[in-house]
C-alpha cells in the first residue's frame, strides 16, 4: 500500500469514551467515538456530539 491509497479512518478500533471541543455547542463534549489515523500518521478519536451532532475530532497522545 502507497502512501498515496491511504485513507483517513483507516484501522478503525472498537468504541470507547472521549472528551472533546464540539465547535458548533462552543463546550467540552463526552462522546463515545472510534481510534482513527489521520493521514500524516497521527492518532485521533473521531465521533458525533451528542448534543447537536456534529462531527467532533480529538487528537490523541503518542501513547495511546
Amino acid at each position: 500500500m502507497t502512501a498515496a491509497s491511504k485513507v483517513v479512518g483507516e484501522g478503525r478500533a472498537s468504541v470507547a469514551k472521549y472528551e472533546a471541543y464540539c465547535v458548533k455547542c462552543r463546550a467540552k463534549r463526552e462522546f463515545e467515538g472510534t481510534e482513527v489515523t489521520l493521514k500524516n500518521g497521527r492518532k485521533a478519536a473521531q465521533g458525533i456530539c451528542p448534543v447537536c451532532g456534529t462531527k467532533v475530532m480529538r487528537i490523541l497522545g503518542k501513547a495511546s
